[in-house]
C-alpha cells in the first residue's frame, strides 16, 4: 500500500513540460514581450490608493477599471482584436504627457482612471497573443521577466529614494514608447492563430479555478503585509529574483512538471505569512522574502499553466472565459476582501494565516486532479510526427496498430513507437523531434510499461512485420 502511495506521488511530478531554449523563435519575439511591456507599463504609473472617493479607496476604483478593460474580450470577435490593442495602446500614450505634468486633483484623477482602464484593454489584448501566438518555453519567459522587473523595482525603491520619481516620468515614457512600436510591429502574423474548438475538456475552467485561488491568497497576504506596512521592499524583491531562478533550475535544467512550482507557491505563501504573526527584524525580512519567493512562482506559474491550457483549448470561448475570471476577481473578489476588512482597524494577522491555509490544504488535496486534468495531455514544444512528409506513412500504420489492439498510446508515445521500429536511437529522436533526451526516454519507459516489454528487441521481434 505505501508503494503504491509513493508511485502515486512520484507520478505527479514525472509529467514533464518540455521546455528547451532551442524552440524560442527570434521572429516572435515582440510576441513574447508584449504582454510583460504591458505588465509593467500599468504598474509604473502609481497612484496613493489610500484616498478615497464617493465612498470607494482610489485602489477599489483602480481594479474595477482594470477588470473593466478585460471585461471588454469577453464581447470581442478575434478579428478586432488587434485594432483595440492598438487604439488603447495610441490612448495609453496619449493620456501619459497628462498624467506627467497635470497637477493632482479631480481632472488628472479622472485621467489617472481612464489610463487604467485602457491599460487592462492592453494587458488583455496583448494577453491573447501571448497564448495563442507563442509555446511554453516563450511564455514562460514573458512571465519570468515580469517578475525579474518586480524584483528589480521593489529592491530599486528601497534601495534609491529618487527611483520611484524617475520611474513614473521616463521610466513610464520609455516602456510606453516601446509597447506602442511593438503593437504596430506584431500583428502580421496574426493569420496563423487557429481557433476552430468548443475548448471542452481542455481542463480550462479548472486552471482558472486555480487562479482564483491563487488571487484570494495573494489578496490576504497583501492585506497583511501591505496593508500593515509591515513589508521590507529590499527582502520582497530578493525573494522575486530568487523565484525567477527556480523556475528555470526546475522547468528548464530539471524538466519537472509546473506541479512543483504550485507546491513551492503554496509553501512559501503560507510561510511568508506564518512569519509575519510575530512583529521582529528577523520575521519581516524573513516573512517578507518568503512572500516575494512564493508570490513570484505563483504568478508565473498560474499563467504559465492558463495560457498553455488556452492554447491547447484552440478556443476563442476558453479565452473569454479567462478573461471574465480577471474581471470577476478585480471587482468582486478584491471589492468582498476591501468591504470585509474595513470593518478591522487593523490587519487580523491570525485570521488571514487562518484562511491561507484552508486555501493551501483545498489546493493540495487537489493535487491528483490537476495533474489528471491538466498534465496528462502533452505539453511540450517540440515538433510532431504527423508534420513530417518522411513518416506519414510510418505514423499512420503505428495509429492503425494502436486502435486496433487498444495499447492507449499518447500521440507523443506513438512518436516514440514509430521512430525506434524505423531504426532510430532516443538521442537521434530527442534531436528529430526537438525535445530533451530524458523525455524520450520517459516516454519510451511507458511506451515499454504499456507494452509489457523489457527491450527494443522484443519491441522489433513483436512489431517490426508491421512496418
Amino acid at each position: 500500500m505505501q508503494e503504491k502511495a509513493g508511485f502515486a506521488i512520484t507520478k505527479l511530478f514525472q509529467i514533464r513540460d518540455e521546455l528547451s531554449f532551442r524552440n524560442v523563435r527570434r521572429d516572435l519575439l515582440p510576441y513574447l514581450l508584449i504582454f510583460p511591456i504591458s505588465v509593467v507599463m500599468g504598474n509604473l504609473r502609481y497612484y496613493d490608493h489610500s484616498i478615497a472617493l464617493a465612498g470607494f479607496r482610489s485602489s477599489e476604483l483602480t481594479f474595477f477599471l482594470l477588470g473593466l478593460g478585460w471585461l471588454i474580450l469577453t464581447l470581442t470577435p478575434q478579428r478586432l482584436i488587434m485594432p483595440f490593442l492598438r487604439l488603447a495602446a495610441v490612448i495609453s500614450a496619449i493620456l501619459l504627457p497628462f498624467l506627467i505634468f497635470m497637477p493632482i486633483g479631480f481632472g488628472w484623477f479622472t485621467l489617472y482612471m481612464a489610463f487604467k482602464f485602457f491599460n487592462g484593454l492592453c494587458a488583455a489584448c496583448a494577453f491573447f497573443l501571448f497564448c495563442f501566438m507563442l509555446n511554453n518555453i516563450e511564455r514562460i519567459l514573458g512571465m519570468a521577466l515580469i517578475q525579474f522587473y518586480y524584483g528589480f523595482y521593489y529592491a530599486a525603491w528601497s534601495i534609491f529614494s529618487a527611483f520611484h520619481t524617475t520611474s513614473e516620468t521616463w521610466g513610464a515614457v520609455s516602456v510606453t514608447t516601446v509597447f506602442l512600436v511593438i503593437v504596430f510591429f506584431c500583428g502580421k502574423k496574426q493569420q496563423e492563430i487557429k481557433i476552430d474548438s468548443d475548448g471542452k475538456g481542455s481542463g480550462v475552467p479548472f486552471v482558472i479555478g486555480l487562479h482564483i485561488v491563487f488571487y484570494m491568497i495573494v489578496c490576504m497576504v497583501n492585506y497583511i503585509e501591505w496593508g500593515g506596512n509591515s513589508l521590507s521592499g529590499l527582502a520582497f524583491g530578493a525573494g522575486t529574483f530568487i523565484s525567477v531562478a527556480l523556475v528555470v533550475i526546475v522547468q528548464l535544467f530539471i524538466g519537472r512538471s509546473a506541479l512543483y512550482l504550485w507546491l513551492m507557491f503554496l509553501v512559501f505563501s503560507l510561510l511568508g505569512l506564518g512569519a509575519l504573526l510575530y512583529d521582529t527584524h528577523i520575521t519581516l525580512l524573513s516573512g517578507s522574502f518568503a512572500y516575494g519567493l512564493g508570490d513570484g512562482l505563483g504568478y508565473i506559474v498560474i499563467c504559465y499553466m492558463c495560457a498553455g491550457a488556452i492554447k491547447r483549448s484552440k478556443s476563442l470561448r476558453m479565452f473569454r472565459l479567462y478573461c471574465l475570471m480577471f474581471f470577476v476577481e478585480y471587482f468582486v473578489i478584491s471589492g468582498i476582501f476591501s468591504l470585509y476588512f474595513n470593518y478591522f482597524d487593523s490587519p487580523n494577522k491570525f485570521l488571514a494565516f487562518g484562511v491561507v491555509l484552508v486555501l493551501v490544504s483545498v489546493s493540495l488535496l487537489l493535487m491528483p486532479f490537476m495533474q489528471k486534468k491538466l498534465f496528462d495531455a502533452d505539453w511540450t514544444d517540440g515538433l510532431y510526427l504527423r508534420d513530417m512528409e518522411e513518416y506519414s506513412l510510418p505514423f499512420a500504420q503505428t495509429e492503425a496498430i494502436n486502435a486496433q489492439n487498444n495499447l492507449d498510446l499518447t500521440p507523443r508515445e506513438e512518436e516514440i513507437f514509430t521512430m525506434l521500429l524505423t531504426g532510430k536511437a532516443p538521442k537521434e529522436i530527442a534531436y528529430t523531434l526537438k525535445i530533451s533526451y530524458y523525455t524520450v526516454l520517459f516516454h519510451q519507459k511507458n511506451l515499454y510499461r504499456k507494452l509489457g516489454i523489457q527491450s527494443r528487441a522484443e519491441l522489433f521481434a513483436r512489431y517490426k512485420t508491421s512496418f
